[in-house]
């Protein structure tokens, strides 16, 4: 969660390596602790559940770049009460100027919102129908 909320932090090259490193760190804790048989998860469920937010941050920076590069308009994400969303470091400097980027812009954060969790829920989905 931390990490879509902070979808404007991912849009500088210095922080999303920095978060990148945190969350692989976090993944790898999992893998050992898979290893080590230190769960009590259906296999490989612990190692997905450490991965979430590497999975998380991977997809979200691939929407960011799909709606900056092939869409050719950067998003800006967004909050329910249509004020846009800072990062940690990075502030939204984006322009809710009128219905158009209003509309996109409440697109973009949809798709940044929902996207991630469909690909994990799936993936738990699969392990839970294919190992469990």
């Amino acid at each position: 969660m931390v990490i879509i909320a902070c979808s404007e932090d991912l849009k500088e090259d210095k922080y999303f390596k920095r978060y990148l490193k945190i969350t692989f760190l976090i993944g790898f804790l999992g893998l050992i602790m898979e290893l080590l048989n230190w769960n009590y998860f259906c296999r490989f469920n612990c190692t997905l559940l450490t991965f979430s937010p590497f999975l998380t941050l991977l997809t979200s920076k691939l929407i960011v770049d799909f709606y900056k590069k092939v869409l050719r308009k950067e998003g800006f994400q967004v909050a329910w009460s249509g004020l846009f969303m800072d990062g940690i470091w990075n502030k939204n400097k984006g322009k809710l100027s009128h219905f158009g980027n209003q509309l996109y812009n409440a697109l973009y954060s949809v798709v940044l919102f929902i996207l991630p969790f469909i690909i994990i829920s799936s993936l738990f989905l699969l392990i839970k129908k294919n190992v469990c």
